[in-house]
């Protein structure tokens, strides 16, 4: 049965959709197969992963308000391997749909149950917020990754994060399900940059046994490669950053052999 990982922090602009594209083709070039849930409706994972808007079907948007499965929404990469359901802008208007459902948070859960077996790791791209769709994304997983980016106030909102995911875990408690956290993984490191070296001091004091030892820096090429619609890993397999998230994947394998 695969492992369902959120990448989440309601702070925006700290590397979830490029985490979450990147470790996924890591884990498949570590022999994975890997399915992404595209849950922001900027789409933004969907578009770095080669996908057109004009051309996208279903989408998570359909899954959520349950009018199509993910089997019948889910797209086909240019990866072997890693497959994608796609978002759509209709996402802003889906926590007015559901939350009439007092059981809305877990449509996802319900969803995933019917290709749990199908994947090693399903990874859910999450929006930058606090909302339903992130209650959802919570309780389908059972862990978390939080990324933060090395500056001031992610790390900041990291703690409402963090109070986020213990909200989940009492209410996944409650009904015999687990939510870890994976690990908090820091991004956008800058070695020239002594803020950057006080964030990873702090972030490790705060999760001393959480923080992944793979730290991801700041690089053109992690940038760059979305606008071709492509990992870093396709786009620049010897560069730092894609050595930097096959290091993640590995790290991710290791600590679940463990």
């Amino acid at each position: 049965m695969g492992k369902v990982i959120s990448i989440a922090n309601q702070k925006g602009g700290v590397g979830k959709t490029t985490t979450t594209i990147n470790l996924g083709a890591a884990l498949v070039r570590e022999n994975k197969k890997v399915l992404i849930i595209d849950l922001d409706e900027q789409s933004n994972t969907s578009i770095g992963l080669g996908l057109k808007r004009e051309l996208i079907d279903k989408t998570s948007y359909d899954v959520l308000t349950l009018q199509a499965s993910i089997n019948e929404s889910i797209v086909t990469t240019s990866v072997n391997n890693l497959i994608v359901l796609p978002a759509s802008s209709k996402l802003c208007n889906v926590e007015k749909i559901m939350y009439t459902d007092p059981l809305c948070y877990k449509r996802l859960y319900n969803a995933l149950n019917d290709v749990k077996d199908d994947y090693d790791y399903i990874l859910l791209d999450c929006p930058p917020s606090l909302g339903l769709i992130v209650d959802n994304a919570l309780y389908a997983s059972d862990s978390v990754i939080i990324p933060v980016e090395c500056e001031f106030f992610a790390y900041d909102a990291l703690t409402q994060m963090a109070h986020k995911i213990r909200e989940s875990q009492k209410i996944k408690k409650t009904d015999g399900l687990n939510l870890t956290i994976e690990g908090v993984l820091l991004t956008k490191f800058d070695n020239r940059n002594l803020i950057g070296y006080k964030i990873k001091e702090k972030v490790i004091k705060m999760f001393p046994k959480k923080t992944f030892q793979t730290v991801i820096n700041k690089s053109s090429q992690v940038q760059e490669a979305p606008m071709y619609g492509k990992s870093v890993i396709e786009f620049s397999y010897n560069s730092r950053g894609s050595k930097e998230y096959r290091e993640l994947a590995k790290e991710i394998l290791k600590n679940n052999e463990a």
